[in-house]
Order: C-alpha cells, then structure tokens, then sequence
C-alpha cells in the first residue's frame, strides 16, 4: 500500500518546471516558424485571410498551445500511467475483477472520442470566428467609423454560440463518468460477494479490489475535465499549421 500511495502521489506532482520550459521552447519554435513562413508566403496568404485570423493564431492559439504543454500535457500523462499501474494491480491481485474494469475502460474511451468527434467542429468554429472578431477590432483601432459597421452583434453572438456548444458536449462526459464508474463498482460490489460467498476469495482480497477501484476514480474523472483543453489546443494546432503547411499556388 505504502508503494501504491507513494507512486500514485509521484504520478500526481507534474514535473512543472520541465514543462514549463518545454511549453516555452515549443511556443518560441512556432512562433519563428510561423513569422518565417508569413514572410516567406508574402502578400498572398494575408489576402486570403484576415488580420484578424492571423493575429488570432499568433497570439490566441499559440497561448492556448504554450499553456496546455506547460500544465495539463503532464497532468493528462500522469492520469494516464495512474490508470495503467492501478489496472495492473487488480489484474494482479484477482483477474476476474479486472475484465469488470477491462470491459468498463473501452466504454469510457469510446465515449471520449465521440465527445470529440461531436464537439470538434464547434471547437474549430469558435477558433476561426474568435479571430473575426479580432480582425473587426484590427479595423477598428485603424479606422474609428468601422466600430459602427454593421455585424458585430452577430460575430459576437457566433462565438458565443460555438463556446457554449462546444463546452455543453464535453460537460456531458462528466455524468457518463460519474455513472460508468457507480456501474463498475456495483458490479465489483455483487461479484465480490458471490465469490466471498463461494468460498472462492477472501475478504481482504475484496478491499483491496475496491481500494483498488476508488483509487481510479479520480484519475478517470480529471481526464474527463480535461476533454476542453484538449479540443482546444487541438484545435489551436490545427489553425497554427494551416499557416505553417500553407504551399501558394503556381
């Protein structure tokens, strides 16, 4: 117990002062890589896209990306290994109750990636309308009469409707976790008495499963939460190389 405690806790405290200058570093390399390539494509690239586009992805999406490198890769890789070591150890100690959880675990990542799969376009949305929101303010701070244009409200209201879309699908996943993990500990729960009936484990074998098994819960919980940093850096990294991959036509 005393190494189970002590691992769980080391998986818990993200090296973040590592990732800190890793997030750094890797928001400097985009940063040069994306100036280069603005400069490389010229002209054609900005008239295609607007200020506001592009200065969205210089400053929003590379801040999105900084950060979650810097904070949440680590938490989401340190969830990850508590998840595997914890399952290994009830493999370890009674088989029979690990493919509860073997059976249970795909259904909780099935569930992740259709979460993803419905909220990524809205993720995508929000991204890509945050930035005509910020080329309407370009303008604005250029020309003082194009604060009247006509549209802001709908801009406004575009994003606001992508955030909330985006944000309602990955809340979602929180009361699936909350009713996979009741799932399989009830069901630990019925089979643990059967097997105690039958004479075929002891009671100390059953505490350590559902010790075993509240251990997991909060890592299954947090990376559950961290479906919208996820989403969102996603797609940060994806309207960062759109830039980055850009080829001008011949």
């Amino acid at each position: 117990l005393i190494v189970l405690y002590s691992v769980g806790f080391l998986f818990q405290l993200p090296p973040k002062k590592t990732m800190g200058i890793i997030g750094e570093k890797v928001s400097y390399n985009l940063r040069m890589e994306l100036f280069d390539k603005i400069d490389v494509i010229g002209s054609e690239f900005i008239q295609e896209n607007s200020k506001g586009h592009i200065l969205s992805r210089l400053n929003n999406d590379l801040m999105v990306i900084k950060g979650f490198v810097s904070s949440r890769l680590s938490e989401i890789y340190a969830q990850i290994l508590l998840i595997a070591f914890v399952f290994v150890l009830i493999l370890m100690t009674d088989w029979r109750f690990g493919l509860i959880y073997l059976v249970i675990l795909p259904i909780h990542a099935i569930c992740l990636y259709i979460c993803h799969v419905k909220s990524k376009t809205n993720f995508n949305g929000h991204q890509k309308h945050l930035g005509r929101m910020m080329g309407y303010f370009e303008r604005g701070l250029a020309n003082r009469d194009s604060f009247h244009e006509i549209g802001f409200e709908k801009i406004n209201q575009t994003v606001t409707s992508y955030y909330v879309k985006s944000r309602n699908i990955t809340k979602v996943m929180g009361p699936i976790t909350t009713f996979l993990i009741n799932l399989s500990n009830i069901t630990v729960y019925i089979a643990g008495i059967y097997f105690l009936i039958a004479n075929e484990i002891h009671l100390g074998t059953l505490l350590a499963i559902i010790m075993y098994g509240q251990l997991l819960t909060n890592p299954i919980k947090k990376l559950s939460t961290s479906m919208d940093s996820i989403e969102t850096a996603f797609s940060s990294i994806k309207r960062i190389f759109a830039i980055i991959d850009y080829q001008k036509e011949k």
